[in-house]
């Protein structure tokens, strides 16, 4: 790997300390041991979907690993014995199984934010300082949304977030292999006002218009806006006009006067950020929740249970420069030192910091059913893909994937809002399926090789993919992405027993069907049996 998971911050980690781990690799999740190569047969190549050439500004480009193993000695043994022999399932019939799925464990009978509410007094066990007190986050997400995606309190206040439609990265994170998700963003209080300090919808939205076109790197069609009330040339034309859209604009215009608008204006753009292609600004954050499937009308569908609610907030903006300044430290690091794992910065309430400037804090659905937050260990797990690969966009997935402008609300909008059925396959530059392109590559629709439903579905006797069945995926990506009622049940069921014992440690993912492929121990250095690593969309568009 060029340059491995990610870089440490000295300025955030000053405030934290190492924590002792019981896996102290646990960074680097459980897919990572999934077997690549068979005695006969095509390798398995899973691994691009995360580890790839990196774009600007991330750093990593580690498309290397695709090809050779890179890890330290100590994480060539797997410790996540849960995807070798999970806890049994949990022996519950359908009806029973239902209602405790569609029972939630984030709001309490009254309506009321049951979480947030037990972390304002938090139980001895939660007070890590002793203070008396909760020093992480607080979820003060409502999950109740408006026409445009915006989250609002029972009075109609918004709460600052706004929910988004993303298509999961193929792989685990498919709701065909386990859980549903949603993903919301919120940007500072000063990126909902306007220049008087009012909050302001219409430059929130022009606001998270700059985030997403500077993200996605795309133009973003926004609805006709004065840019001369603003001071900013959104549309990229040259002059302050009426505009219809945000340009991305990168490397960015000379002489153009192009910013963040409203109160967001006047804040200090070395130390808060200002509009940089794969960027988003300091104090982003992100909620992101994990839950369980339901069943309704004999379809597969996200549950009111969550497993787990994973937060994410940007502490500290890091230029071009900066960030390629670490990668280049570490990867050094990495090669004078090989066998060093990576070092942990972490606070028992606060979270655990990725290294590019980010604070990941999680919470996890405890044996009663209620949610708890993670312990360190628990929330190292998520700093691998979140701290080091070259996949990333700031080390985040899911709004650089977002639906585009065109598609329902102009894909903002949450999963209660609307399912899947009927969202076209996204394409890869090469004109391929990105999930079909994914199927061919790994040979299953997980990293394991476990779900031999889809296996069923998208495969013909001889392991090719099945043409009709790829052409209904590139119409209508649930097909693929929602598994039937059946494995739905049986799917939440395997996730019941683990939730029962507790045991997060050693894996949280489950998988149904065949037998994991997957090695007890890996060999550094050694090829991977994958010949050619797969070059992202991206850098196939570029050339």
């Amino acid at each position: 790997m060029k340059a491995s998971a990610a870089a440490s911050a000295p300025q955030v980690a000053r405030a934290f300390r190492g924590p002792e781990l019981s896996n102290r690799s646990a960074y680097i999740p459980a897919q990572c041991y999934a077997k690549t190569r068979e005695s006969d047969g095509p390798a398995h190549n899973g691994c691009f979907v995360c580890h790839q050439d990196s774009r600007a500004p991330n750093y990593v480009d580690d498309g290397d690993v695709q090809t050779e193993l890179s890890l330290p000695d100590y994480a060539t043994r797997n410790r996540w014995r849960n995807a070798i022999e999970p806890p049994p399932s949990a022996e519950l019939g359908d009806d029973e199984l239902l209602a405790w799925v569609r029972t939630s464990n984030y709001f309490g009978v009254d309506g009321g934010l049951k979480l947030a509410r037990a972390l304002g007094s938090p139980p001895e066990a939660w007070d890590a300082n002793h203070d008396g007190a909760w020093n992480g986050f607080l979820p003060d997400a409502w999950f109740h949304f408006d026409q445009e995606g915006f989250d609002r309190d029972p009075t109609g206040k918004a709460t600052g977030w706004r929910a988004y439609a993303s298509l999961p990265t193929p792989g685990m994170f498919m709701p065909t292999n386990g859980s549903a998700g949603d993903a919301l963003i919120r940007l500072p209080a000063e990126y909902r006002q306007d220049a008087s300090g009012v909050e302001n919808t219409q430059i929130y939205r022009v606001n998270l218009a700059i985030v997403e076109a500077f993200i996605r790197r795309t133009d973003v069609p926004i609805e006709k806006i004065d840019e001369r009330t603003l001071g900013s040339d959104l549309d990229g034309n040259g002059t302050l006009g009426l505009a219809t859209k945000v340009a991305f604009v990168w490397p960015a215009k000379k002489g153009r006067p192009f910013h963040y608008v409203g109160k967001a204006a006047e804040l200090d753009a070395q130390k808060d950020g200002w509009p940089v292609a794969g960027s988003f600004p300091r104090g982003t954050e992100f909620l992101h929740s994990v839950r369980y499937l339901d069943v309704q009308g004999g379809k597969a569908c996200m549950a009111p249970r969550m497993k787990e609610l994973r937060y994410m907030r940007k502490q500290r903006f890091l230029d071009y420069g900066q960030l390629d300044q670490a990668a280049q430290a570490e990867a050094r690091e990495k090669h004078k030192s090989p066998d060093k794992l990576k070092q942990i910065f972490a606070n028992a309430e606060r979270g655990v910091t990725t290294g590019v400037g980010w604070l990941m804090q999680g919470f996890i659905e405890d044996a009663r059913g209620e949610l708890r937050p993670q312990n360190v260990e628990e929330t190292t797990a998520c700093i691998g893909c979140h701290g080091g690969v070259g996949a990333t966009t700031d080390a985040t997935f899911t709004f650089a994937r977002k639906l585009p402008p065109g598609a329902f609300r102009d894909g903002w909008y949450h999963p209660s809002q609307r399912g899947l059925e009927g969202v076209a396959e996204p394409k890869r530059a090469d004109g391929r399926g990105e999930y079909a392109h994914y199927l061919a590559r790994v040979g299953g629709a997980d990293d394991f090789r476990t779900n031999d439903e889809a296996r069923s579905k998208f495969f013909r006797p001889d392991g090719k993919l099945d043409p009709i069945a790829t052409a209904q995926l590139a119409r209508d990506v649930s097909v693929l992405l929602m598994p039937s009622a059946s494995r739905a049940l049986a799917l939440d069921r395997a996730y019941f027993g683990l939730a029962r014992a507790q045991e997060f440690e050693a894996g949280r993912d489950v998988t149904v069907g065949s037998r994991p492929q997957i090695e007890l121990a890996l060999t550094r250095d050694a090829p991977t049996g994958i010949e050619t690593a797969v070059a992202p969309s991206w850098q196939l568009a570029a050339r």
